[in-house]
Order: C-alpha cells, then structure tokens, then sequence
C-alpha cells in the first residue's frame, strides 16, 4: 500500500475482514509474488495475472494475522473471463470467517471501500520493501473497463480519508471491501495501478468485480 506523505501513515495491524488477508508465494525458495484473501473454507480469492503461469504445486499461501501455516494449493480455478482467480487449498484457512460477497451491479461512485494488502509499502514515490501488511481507506471512482476504479484525491478533496491507500507493486490480489447498508462486502480483487511518473507504485488502481464472477464462484465454494 502506498499513501501520500502529507496523510498519516495506515494502519499495520490487521482487524476484522483484514485479518484474512494472505500472501502468495511463489516457486521452491517462496518469494512473495502478491495477496490474497481467504473467503472461507479451503478457499481463497486472488488474481488471475499473478497466478496463471505457476502450477498449483508451486504456490503457497499464508495469513500472518491468522497464524503461522503456510497452506499448499489443490487447484486453481478461473472464471472464463476477469482477472480473477479462486484458489482451492487442500485444507481448511484456520480462523477464516465466512466473507459476505457484494452482490449489486456495480459499486457507486463515492462509496467507501477498504483495502490492504502485503505489497511495497510507503509515502507514494519513496516506497519500501513489500512483505508489511497494511490497510487503508478510499472512495469509489466510478468503473473504468468493467472494473471498479479509486485514485488518489486532490489535497483540497473534502471527501478525502485520513487514512487513504491504494495499491500497488504486490497488492495484486488483495481485497476491496465495500461499505454497504449489511457492512463491509468483498467487491474487488486488486488488479492493476499505474500513474504517469511511476507506473509500479501509481496513484490510480483498478479491481476485478467480485460480482461479475459471484455465480461462479458459488458454484464451486459449496458449503
């Protein structure tokens, strides 16, 4: 996650729905290579783009705020489009809760959203090392090519969080929850951030729609 230098620093510690955020690792030496987050069960939502070169045997995930296993992959599920994936792990994530899956059409412009993630971490242009949890707040942009889109607001926005993040290098697959009347519902999974002076760690993000895939994924996360 990164942030302005002129806003306070996120939070690191991991509450509530947070706490299901995991990383991925990838290949026999276990390199972090993006987030995740379980919804429930053996079953985990991430990305496509950081998870559809690599063999399921290859993967590992963990969730620091849940414990110290790391989790071996049975199988990886994709949507036929969406840069989704659903990650199916040979045993149960302890502690992970059943996450509530935002069901409208299509997040409105303005709304609240929380996301946190594993990736590089620190004031936007001077980032540090990726591996620190941290999570913030936003609002909804709008939807750009089918996905929902936040940005970084003008520093004279009256709408502005205190708390304001987005993601970026490693943020892959993690989470957006969105404010609804029933509370925090998981509508997004990180897919790309990019701006015009550095495009791995930018000041604009887009997420795949939970919802788009929502029928699918019921489908197969079976109670």
């Amino acid at each position: 996650m990164v942030w302005r230098a002129d806003l306070p620093e996120p939070p690191r510690e991991a509450k509530a729905e947070m706490q299901q955020v995991g990383k991925v690792h990838y290949s026999t030496l276990q390199i972090l290579g993006g987030s995740c987050v379980a919804i429930g069960g053996p079953w985990v939502l991430t990305s496509r783009h950081g998870t559809e070169d690599w063999k399921a045997g290859s993967l590992r995930l963990s969730f620091p705020a849940l414990g110290k296993d790391r989790y071996r992959v049975k199988k990886i599920h994709f949507p036929k489009k969406g840069d989704l994936a659903l990650i199916e792990l040979t045993k149960k994530v302890a502690g992970a809760k059943q996450l509530t899956l935002f069901a409208g059409n299509a997040a409105k412009k303005g709304q609240r959203v929380w996301i946190g993630g594993f990736g590089l971490s620190g004031p936007l242009r001077k980032v540090g090392l990726p591996g620190e949890f941290h999570a913030g707040f936003n609002r909804v942009d709008g939807l750009r090519r089918g996905k929902i889109s936040i940005s970084m607001s003008g520093e004279e926005d009256p709408t502005r969080e205190e708390q304001e993040a987005i993601i970026t290098a490693m943020d892959s697959g993690s989470p957006l929850f969105l404010r609804t009347k029933k509370g925090w519902e998981l509508a997004g999974i990180a897919s790309s951030a990019s701006n015009r002076w550095s495009p791995e760690v930018g000041d604009r993000a887009s997420f795949a729609r939970v919802s788009q895939a929502r029928l699918w994924i019921k489908g197969l996360v079976k109670p």
